[in-house]
Order: C-alpha cells, then sequence, then structure tokens
C-alpha cells in the first residue's frame, strides 16, 4: 500500500512539472467579425463548361510542438516554419489555407506571429469540457483506465488545432472527444475537431474546412488493441459531431494527423461497415491521396511514397466533398518531405522542422456562372 501512494505521489509530482512546461503564452485569437481578406482569390471563366473557377492552395502540417520534456527545443523549430511561411507569402507563393496539428506549445504564438496570416482559430482548448464517455465505450474498456499511464489525469494541454487562412473565417465550432475515451498518454490532450466557414470571395456560399488529431499508437504508451479501440471510439464521436455541423450545399476540405500509417487494424476499421455505421455525409467525402493517384489525367501527385496506395504510408491525410452549387476537385498534390534545414534542431535524429511532412494540395472550386 505504501509503495503504491509513493508512485501516485511521484506520478503527481511529475505531472505537476510537466504541466507547468507545457504552460503556453497566450496569444489572442482574432475576433471572427475582424476577419479580412487577405489576398482575392483569381476567379476565371470556363467557356467550354460554361463555369467559374479559382484554384486555392490548403496545406496541412503536424508541426511536432510537444512540450519539453517529449520534445526539445522545438519553439526555434516553430518559429523557422513561421519565418518560411512569411518568405512563401513575400514570394507570393504561401498557401491559401493551413491546418496545424501539435500546435500545444509557446512556440505556436512564434509561428503564429512570423507567419503573416491575420485570420486564424483554435480547437479545443485544455479547459473545454466534453462528457467522459458515450454510450459506445464498453465497461471493460472503462474499467481498464490507468492512472500511472496518465487515462485518469485531468487535461493538460489544448488540442493543438489550428486553421490559418488569408480569406476571412465567418465561423467556427469546436468538439473535445469524449474526455474519458482516449488511451494512455495520449489522455493529457484535449484533441479533437476544429470546424471552420471560410468566405472565399467571389465563390458562392462559403468553404466548409475542419481538422483533427487522432490517437496515437505507440507513443501512448499502451497496448496496440487499447489504443485501436480508443481510435474507433474517436473517429464514431467524430462521425456523430460532423453529422451536426456540415451542410451538404457547401463544399468542404478536412486535413489532419489520422496517425493510421501501416496500421491496418485501424483502417480496416474505417473502411467497414459493418464494424462501424458511416454517416450519410462522410460517405461523401473522398481522400485526396487516393484521387490523385486514381485519377492521374485529373490530379498531378508528386508524392513520397513510390507504392500503389500512399495513403497507407503517412499519418496526414486530406479529404474533400463537393456542395450542391460549388464542386471540388484536387488538381495537384504534394508530399513536402522532411527536408533538413541547417538551422533547425534534431528531431529524432534529423535537422528538420518537423517528425512529419507536410501534404500541400490544389483544389479547384467551380460553379456555374448563373450562381455567381
Amino acid at each position: 500500500m505504501e509503495k503504491e501512494k509513493c508512485l501516485r505521489a511521484s506520478f503527481a509530482i511529475a505531472f505537476t512539472i510537466f504541466l507547468t512546461a507545457c504552460t503556453t503564452l497566450r496569444l489572442a485569437e482574432p475576433l471572427l467579425s475582424e476577419q479580412v481578406t487577405l489576398s482575392l482569390p483569381d476567379i476565371k471563366y470556363d467557356a467550354g463548361s460554361g463555369e467559374n473557377y479559382t484554384d486555392i492552395d490548403v496545406l496541412i502540417y503536424n508541426v511536432a510542438g510537444l512540450p519539453w520534456p517529449i520534445r526539445k527545443n522545438r519553439t526555434h523549430a516553430m518559429t523557422l516554419i513561421g519565418d518560411a511561411l512569411l518568405k512563401a507569402r513575400h514570394e507570393g507563393e504561401e498557401p491559401d489555407i493551413i491546418l496545424i496539428q501539435e500546435g500545444f506549445r509557446r512556440g505556436t504564438r512564434r509561428l503564429l506571429e512570423n507567419s503573416g496570416y491575420p485570420n486564424w482559430v483554435r480547437g479545443p482548448e485544455t479547459h473545454d469540457w466534453a462528457p467522459k464517455f458515450s454510450s459506445r465505450a464498453t465497461p471493460q474498456f472503462i474499467k481498464e483506465r490507468r492512472m500511472l499511464k496518465g487515462e485518469k489525469i485531468r487535461k493538460i494541454m489544448n488540442s493543438g488545432l489550428y486553421v490559418l487562412s488569408n480569406f476571412p473565417i465567418r465561423k467556427k465550432v469546436t468538439a473535445p472527444f469524449y474526455s474519458g475515451e482516449c488511451a494512455g498518454f495520449d489522455c493529457g490532450s484535449n484533441k479533437g475537431v476544429l470546424w471552420a466557414e471560410i468566405e472565399v470571395p467571389g465563390m458562392p456560399g462559403y468553404l466548409q474546412i475542419f481538422t483533427t488529431h487522432m490517437q496515437s499508437r505507440e507513443a501512448a504508451g499502451v497496448s496496440f488493441a487499447r489504443s485501436l479501440t480508443a481510435y474507433s471510439l474517436q473517429f464514431d464521436a467524430m462521425d456523430e459531431f460532423i453529422e451536426t455541423v456540415w451542410t451538404e450545399e457547401h463544399p468542404m476540405i478536412f486535413g489532419g494527423d489520422f496517425n493510421a500509417k501501416n496500421a491496418k487494424k485501424r483502417m480496416d476499421y474505417l473502411s467497414d461497415s459493418s464494424a462501424r455505421k458511416p454517416t450519410k455525409r462522410t460517405k461523401l467525402v473522398k481522400l485526396t491521396q487516393h484521387f490523385c493517384v486514381t485519377n492521374p489525367n485529373i490530379c498531378k501527385a508528386n508524392l513520397a511514397s513510390d507504392g500503389n496506395a500512399p495513403w497507407l504510408d503517412t499519418q496526414d491525410w486530406q479529404g474533400f466533398s463537393s456542395g450542391t452549387q460549388v464542386k471540388v476537385t484536387p488538381i495537384r498534390i504534394i508530399d513536402i518531405e522532411n527536408l533538413i534545414v541547417e538551422d533547425a534542431p534534431e528531431i529524432k535524429g534529423k535537422r528538420t522542422l518537423s517528425d512529419h511532412g507536410a501534404v500541400w494540395v490544389r483544389y479547384r472550386l467551380s460553379w456555374r456562372a448563373s450562381f455567381q
């Protein structure tokens, strides 16, 4: 009994130190009413189809903004990421929309300030409340939670999710996953979904965007079976949330860290309609990497993977769905690999800005001229 008390005390002390290290310097989120149009999209007319169209670039990037002691020197790396985005802006090559994951630590402030994007919103914050369990969580899953794996502590980090945009963000909705439906050390962060509605000037309606970061595998410190159960619960919760906010009339693009790289059982769950009940809307979603590989005449793909299924070789996915008025078509996709950057701190033995590559997609948004 005494040994158990000592272990609990040591764990509490360790997490108090960790919580102190996680404390971020707050940066006030821009008011939605003050979001601005930083650059106008180039809208063109296609006489053959009778459609107007414009191309926008969407980048997703897990910036590895985990706090010390899990990651070291990340503030400097995220400063460099912000500098790189500003340099791209000066050259007229910046993405129109960026979806960020793992923006947990104070370096996120440097990234936001340096990047040049005036419009941005953040996802679920540390103290955003969610019910502990859904009816889907089994008694066994609940019973097997372990304090020493961090599964019974309060959230000590936010979701790490951000959307940055050249165009005004008119609405955002955030949804943490059920707070107890997590596994291992992942339970310390308030993971969930960030949904935003973006006004693309000249386009009918608005563009729906969402980003997420789902349950990890190895990093969770628990069995793969337990992390798979948590993953499945989170995916169902995301389906549930999307069903409430998605308007089929308007186009949608998503991107995030789905933590499904080489994870056959996770992929099986996502694709097996007998294991889960996909909602009507999520059936409409197409995975961008899959679309570009199977439609080379439409989408030019430059992917890091040389396999036939490159979406299985990455944690980071983008996807899309057309609306009733505006059609979404990927026309170019680029995997930006973990490039060696001389000034970057080491991460996993390499001088690179993150242990994830970024995924950059150019989408064509098109609509009948009569809708303009």
